[in-house]
């Protein structure tokens, strides 16, 4: 797993700061890399695109220490990931307190109920906009928004 780091360092230091790359690099991603290719519940996707969501989730993670007041929406994609890594409840919880000294919440179902689903096409849309700006066109990739969103808990 050494290789799926470097690999995600390499391409993580052309858009983030050296210390959430350091923060990153304690997260498990081996954990979750074997989630989403052996998982029944997750995407399985093959090799290539497991290294690919876990980047995409990565940025994701730099988005949500950027813009910390910000709800963020992911999609399919990154949701994936996300799901993967929250399976270690206790461990996905340390995890955001070492990459934003605080938890993050995520929040199921959202969008389902058509009052709320004006309000959260509009924060997938915004979120995806914030990943254009910071990484470039089609950063975020183009699977539909997951029914949930995130934000950081400032209880």
């Amino acid at each position: 797993m050494k290789l799926l780091k470097t690999l995600l360092i390499a391409n993580w230091e052309l858009i983030a700061d050296k210390a959430f790359i350091n923060k990153l690099l304690e997260i498990d991603w081996q954990a979750i890399f074997l989630k989403l290719i052996m998982s029944e519940k997750c995407l399985c996707l093959n090799a290539h695109q497991a290294i690919l969501t876990i980047y995409k989730y990565g940025l994701f993670l730099y988005l949500i220490s950027k813009y910390p007041d910000k709800k963020m929406v992911p999609n399919q994609e990154i949701d994936a990931a996300l799901h993967a890594h929250i399976t270690n409840h206790d461990k996905f919880e340390k995890d955001c307190i070492n990459l934003f000294n605080n938890k993050l919440v995520h929040v199921p179902e959202v969008g389902i109920n058509p009052e709320e689903r004006q309000e959260w096409l509009l924060t997938f849309s915004e979120t995806q906009k914030l990943f254009e700006r910071n990484f470039g066109q089609d950063a975020m990739g183009s699977s539909t928004a997951a029914c949930c969103e995130l934000l950081l808990s400032f209880k």
